[in-house]
């Protein structure tokens, strides 16, 4: 669970004129999700996601249905417990994202790799998938 130590029970923005006790920013910290940028390249779809300090075998995916089910598992990156933080923004934990993909993809010709703490999914495209008109006898 990422915890953010925060020396006042709360803090404020004065141009926003906003503020947040620190159970509100505990819960915003928890709620983590897995960047990605998603391009099409000719006939395939590109997925990039950011995967520092991760290994392969802690990364597992998933297409079904044109949605890529994507989990990255606990990272041991840091392998000493700090207990007092100034600032905590990364998160060490298990990630999981299921991706509306835009367009039809093979999953049987999916390819990926892990180079420079960056993942990439490469993701055949189908062709294009006709609607037909269907006329009730």
């Amino acid at each position: 669970m990422t915890q953010i130590n925060i020396s006042s029970h709360a803090w404020s923005d004065p141009e926003l004129g906003a503020t947040l006790e620190t159970d509100d920013v505990n819960e915003y910290a928890n709620e983590v999700e897995l960047p990605v940028d998603i391009a099409r390249n000719g006939n395939h779809l590109i997925i990039t996601t950011p995967m520092v300090g991760v290994k392969n075998d802690q990364i597992d995916l998933t297409v079904n249905n044109d949605v890529l089910y994507l989990h990255k598992s606990a990272s041991d990156f840091r392998e000493t417990k700090i207990d007092n933080y100034y600032m905590q923004e990364c998160h060490w934990g298990a990630l999981s994202r299921e991706i509306q993909l835009p367009v039809a993809v093979d999953p049987v010709g999916a390819k990926a790799s892990l180079h420079d703490g960056v993942l990439k999914i490469i993701l055949p495209i189908l062709g294009n998938r006709k609607s037909r008109i269907i006329k009730v006898q």
